[in-house]
């Protein structure tokens, strides 16, 4: 296809299949070139978003089959070696613009739960003789915050929503800047999994539910293990991941905003009021025993 300068052309939509004046777009998934109308993933059904479940998808636009170990385990992150480097890649688990937000989210969060602990405990201390449980309390930090988005992300897939995790300016600024201050908890916001699509307003609900859920289950299980394991430096991060979850939980359990506790209010406000009590008595119950 040749561009002229300074005039439309007409184009074939790969998806309407009409032949429509106009700039074409090419579709970063799938490769395909479509009509202004049907340019984004969710309004073609893109098979690599969505696939058969996609609202809208036509059966022949079936992505190419990978063998069956390959598909198996396209969805786990793999290491490729080379004689200069070693470097992880993810298959299908997030698209390149995504994962550069998701290392930016993550390094401020992880940040924010370091100062988080150093804050809340007068025995820690970042640079100090108990700087080693950083070996600790940093994957914990990482799996809390990861888990959280991907728990939004596989279920709205699993609905055939299209799901990817983007930064929020303000919500980053704000998350940076508590890191640091002095004080006893932290603004755990950075960014939100955005999700497109046709779904009824229950898992819509749901998919909001279960990143709050995730933090919830992760931090009572950790407290769970504090009061189980005598050991002072066990103990000490148990209920220190705790109590970071149980901040996870109650920022996004919020009922205003883009926070996933408005959709679940507009969902279910007595299951909202469960879970949103439930995180408050354990965030109180962490702060005592802690």
């Amino acid at each position: 296809m040749i561009f002229g300068p300074k005039k439309y052309l007409r184009m074939r939509c790969h998806f309407c299949d009409q032949d429509k004046e106009g700039l074409p777009f090419r579709c970063n998934y799938c490769g395909e070139m479509f009509c202004a109308d049907h340019r984004l993933p969710e309004n073609h059904a893109c098979p690599r978003i969505g696939g058969p479940l996609q609202p809208g998808y036509i059966a022949r636009y079936q992505p190419t089959k990978l063998p069956d170990r390959s598909r198996d385990m396209r969805a786990f992150p793999s290491l490729r070696s080379g004689p200069r480097s070693l470097r992880l890649r993810y298959s299908g688990l997030f698209s390149p613009v995504e994962s550069r937000h998701i290392l930016i989210a993550t390094g401020v969060m992880t940040l924010a739960g370091v100062f988080l602990a150093f804050y809340t405990s007068a025995q820690f201390s970042i640079f100090g003789a108990q700087s080693w449980l950083l070996l600790f309390l940093i994957p914990a930090y990482i799996v809390s915050f990861v888990g959280h988005e991907l728990a939004h992300k596989f279920l709205a897939k699993a609905n055939g929503l299209w799901a990817e995790f983007r930064t929020n300016t303000y919500g980053l600024l704000m998350t940076l800047v508590s890191a640091v201050l002095p004080i006893p908890f932290k603004f755990l916001a950075p960014g939100q999994t955005n999700i497109q699509g046709e779904a009824r307003k229950e898992i819509i609900g749901t998919i909001a539910l279960i990143g709050p859920g995730f933090n919830l289950a992760l931090g009572f299980l950790f407290f769970l293990l504090s009061r189980v394991i005598a050991t002072q430096w066990v103990e000490f991060v148990c209920i220190e991941v705790a109590v970071f979850n149980c901040w996870i939980a109650l920022f996004n359990l919020l009922p205003f905003g883009t926070f996933d506790g408005t959709k679940v209010f507009e969902w279910d406000r007595t299951r909202w009021a469960i879970v949103f009590s439930a995180t408050i008595a354990l965030t109180v119950a962490a702060y005592y025993w802690g």
